[in-house]
């Protein structure tokens, strides 16, 4: 059976577009992740999105341009700061934790996605705070789960009881789900993607996201040039442990994410604002441009799927 894959010409494309195109961050990323380019490059990159007060922000996630710190870009932040295997004694880390621990709703055990101040700022749609308080102060799987796992990383800065507290929090909270939303869902893979999660944690949320995945992932490639959750966004890896159960559905989503590239090498959001901040969506979409041009490529270099790759 013949396998589809990135051709070289299509790699050619998309070099181009990133030189030209893509944010200093998604730049120094790709650098890093097929150029040999350092990683403290990366972490420069980054600081452009850190607030004194150690949170990220400055529409580090396109769709909220608030320049304020939130827990939402400041897990982004601790996302890419993961994938460079940043140390816990470099600042731009230590100052996040301390914004995680000095933001978390000790009455929730969670942190609010975003704060109410961004409302104030240009955002997609689905940010309107007004007349929807409670769907952000009330706890929330998206991000305090994913949060938890980037705390579990740099755990010798976290008082040991908080981890304990917030570990119980989360696993209670999921098991009482039938069914999950999406980001709650993506937000609990990255926590069990956390090398050095505890195996008390592990095992049941395991046990409960193998539940839960099959119900929430979009099999049907129809549905996949709209908004929904695709088998890559939470089988990421070859060594998924969800990989069994969604292996031919990866097959055919990492075709369908080939076959999908435009003829400029690059690969564009399935969303848009409508007609909310018209002039700030065309910034956002160039700048989500180059992060789903940057995953995609990340993606198909996991699993062997650039033309000359092992």
């Amino acid at each position: 059976m013949t396998v589809c894959r990135l051709t070289n010409q299509a790699l050619v494309s998309l070099r181009q577009f990133i030189e030209t195109t893509v944010r200093p961050l998604e730049m120094a990323r790709f650098r890093h992740a097929f150029e040999g380019g350092s990683a403290d490059l990366v972490l420069d990159a980054l600081k452009r999105y850190q607030n004194p007060d150690g949170g990220f922000g400055r529409a580090l996630e396109p769709d909220v341009r608030a320049d304020e710190s939130s827990a939402l870009c400041t897990s982004i932040a601790f996302r890419v700061l993961r994938s460079i295997g940043a140390k816990t004694d470099q600042a731009v880390v230590s100052m996040g934790i301390r914004y995680l621990l000095a933001t978390l709703d000790r009455r929730e055990e969670h942190w609010r996605i975003i704060p109410a101040s961004a409302e104030k700022s240009p955002h997609a749609p689905w940010w309107n705070q007004t007349g929807r308080e409670s769907e952000f102060d009330d706890f929330s799987l998206n991000p305090s789960a994913e949060i938890l796992g980037y705390l579990v990383d740099y755990q010798e800065l976290i008082p040991r009881d908080l981890l304990a507290l917030l570990s119980d929090r989360v696993l209670g909270y999921l098991s009482g789900l039938e069914e999950i939303e999406m980001h709650d869902l993506l937000c609990c893979v990255r926590l069990l993607q956390t090398a050095t999660l505890p195996g008390e944690v592990h095992e049941p949320l395991l046990r409960k996201l193998t539940g839960l995945v099959a119900g929430t992932v979009a099999r049907d490639p129809e549905q996949w040039s709209g908004y929904s959750l695709r088998p890559l966004q939470v089988v990421d890896s070859p060594a998924s442990p969800f990989m069994s159960e969604l292996q031919e559905a990866v097959a055919a989503n990492l075709d369908y994410e080939i076959a999908s590239q435009n003829q400029d090498g690059w690969w564009t959001p399935t969303w848009t604002w409508g007609d909310a901040y018209p002039d700030h969506w065309k910034k956002a979409q160039r700048e989500w441009a180059g992060i789903l041009t940057l995953e995609n490529l990340l993606l198909l270099e996991r699993f062997g799927r650039i033309e000359g790759a092992a």
